[in-house]
């Protein structure tokens, strides 16, 4: 009878600890989301030569060395392609109209089209003065960070879950309310 008392006591603790470590983190994430919501939410207007260069990329878009390079290889691939939507301003130059389509896509204006407007990571805007068009890059990036909680149990003990991932590796500690018990890491093998 007191083995399944205190089994209850330590499974109560255990769900306490995992509630307040969950909105704990929860506030943290959304604290650090509307942070980088409203740096990467910025449309950046970058030169056709700087779209070619992972560092500019790197430094204007606010992105990884890797992210940069991705980002790179992908415009140079899709500057073959025909655009997903195509749809015409009126400007002066080519510039002008990067920094209007710019403001449109800052101010949410409902007049462009949808895919113009769509949530991304980053959008870029690369006006192309050879064939007097402005390119609209909306680039999503991998979340490459995660912060996770739990509960495991093990036999009829249950113990708290923390964990942490970086890219494809994931570090995971149990806690049965008072001290660390163990822990495991790790690899993501495939994703898909």
């Amino acid at each position: 009878m007191k083995m399944n008392e205190s089994w209850k006591a330590d499974t109560v603790k255990a769900v306490a600890f995992a509630v307040l470590a969950v909105a704990i983190i929860a506030s943290i994430t959304i604290a650090i989301h509307w942070d980088r919501e409203e740096r990467r939410e910025r449309p950046v207007t970058i030169t056709q030569e700087d779209a070619k260069d992972p560092k500019k990329i790197e430094e204007q878009l606010k992105v990884t060395p890797i992210e940069s390079r991705v980002i790179t290889r992908e415009i140079q691939r899709s500057s073959d392609m025909p655009p997903a939507v195509t749809y015409y301003v009126q400007a002066p130059t080519v510039k002008e109209a990067a920094e209007r389509a710019a403001t449109a896509i800052k101010a949410n204006d409902k007049s462009l089209p949808s895919a113009a407007i769509a949530k991304a990571d980053r959008t870029a805007i690369v006006p192309n003065e050879d064939k007097q068009k402005v390119d609209i890059y909306k680039i999503s990036l991998r979340k490459a960070h995660k912060i996770k909680t739990g509960v495991t149990y093990i036999g009829d003990r249950p113990y708290i879950s923390a964990g942490y991932q970086a890219g494809r590796w994931e570090g995971t500690l149990h806690f049965d309310g008072s001290h660390v018990k163990g822990g495991s890491v790790m690899y993501t093998l495939c994703e898909w």
